[in-house]
């Protein structure tokens, strides 16, 4: 009989053996050790090849992505193949692994877990250096929220929305009228960091932030204007981020719209124009004589987020419920 046939089971065999005879002769043995306490090993120095930096950031009030009861974890112990293992977390937040038995991984990042797992090894002397390796599978305790001006809003799994466009990428994307983002932060719904979306390719690479767990993303509706009846493109132009503001010199006027809008048509009746406003009040309907603004012979009035610019034709003048009706097909644009 060839023993080369046998001799990896025969040492797995021997491994074990050994490692049953010191949980034997050990008083420390695992059987007799509680689960270990994340918060005394804090400080505990992972034994792991030089050049493996984590990609977390080292911001300091960057929050981990921790390990939660329900989570799903591959184990590796390199080089000691049997004593790696797929385990899941318990609801004491306690993983069960061999030789070491119950340890508590519940509230520790892939690398804290890490650096608990090692030092049970090195005290149980079961492994003298170990490198272990502690990968996330699934991650099911904590979810990222996405709400607002979103196709599909939800809460969606931490793990794989790790950055603000992966978010909406799982929420299915944005709305035509999407406008601001704030973030809030578990336990700081007061301090939420707002994010302003742009088409500059470097403004959105920076708009680009991480998302951690537990994290509220609430996209707003951005203020818009619409133009509608006798104009070459009629429809709802988003604002913005400073077109609405008192102070900016691009605030929004009348003849920007109408620019935008790529002119009247031919046959505008151009003095019989109004402006629909939203008040406290109720609407408001304000003539303007367009024909003596487009020639610089009367002021160009400011918009509001959400008024309404119509322009009717020669021959018509829409009351405002056809106006209103018009709204619900006004294709919208950004610019």
């Amino acid at each position: 009989m060839d023993s080369g046939k046998h001799s990896l089971p025969t040492s797995r065999f021997l491994l074990l053996h050994a490692a049953v005879l010191v949980l034997a002769l050990e008083p420390s043995g695992w059987a007799q050790r509680p689960a270990v306490n994340a918060a005394d090993d804090r400080g505990t120095v992972s034994a792991r090849p030089e050049g493996q930096l984590s990609a977390r950031p080292t911001n300091g009030q960057a929050r981990k992505l921790s390990i939660g009861p329900g989570d799903e974890l591959d184990v590796t112990v390199y080089g000691v193949p049997e004593l790696s293992q797929h385990v899941r977390v318990d609801t004491s937040g306690d993983v069960h692994l061999l030789l070491t038995g119950p340890t508590h991984v519940g509230g520790l990042s892939s690398e804290e877990a890490q650096a608990v797992i090692e030092k049970q090894l090195v005290e149980g002397r079961f492994v003298k250096k170990p490198q272990v390796s502690v990968f996330l599978k699934e991650f099911t305790n904590q979810s990222v929220s996405v709400v607002g001006e979103v196709n599909k809003p939800g809460s969606y799994p931490a793990l794989t929305t790790r950055r603000l466009y992966d978010a909406f990428q799982q929420a299915g994307g944005l709305t035509p009228t999407a406008g601001k983002v704030s973030i809030a932060h578990p336990g700081q719904l007061q301090n939420a960091t707002v994010i302003t979306l742009s088409n500059d390719p470097t403004k959105s690479a920076q708009a680009n932030v991480e998302i951690m767990p537990g994290d509220a993303i609430t996209v707003s509706k951005a203020p818009i204007v619409y133009v509608i009846g006798e104009v070459n493109k009629p429809g709802g132009y988003v604002l913005d981020d400073d077109s609405n503001s008192e102070t900016s010199s691009q605030r929004l006027t009348v003849m920007r719209v109408i620019a935008l809008a790529s002119g009247p048509g031919h046959g505008a009746a151009l003095n019989k124009s109004r402006i629909i406003r939203r008040t406290t009040n109720g609407l408001q309907e304000i003539p303007i004589r367009l024909k003596q603004i487009m020639v610089g012979k009367a002021p160009d009035p400011p918009l509001q987020a959400e008024d309404i610019l119509y322009i009717p034709g020669g021959r018509s003048n829409a009351p405002l419920n056809t106006v209103f009706n018009i709204l619900t097909s006004a294709a919208i644009y950004r610019f």
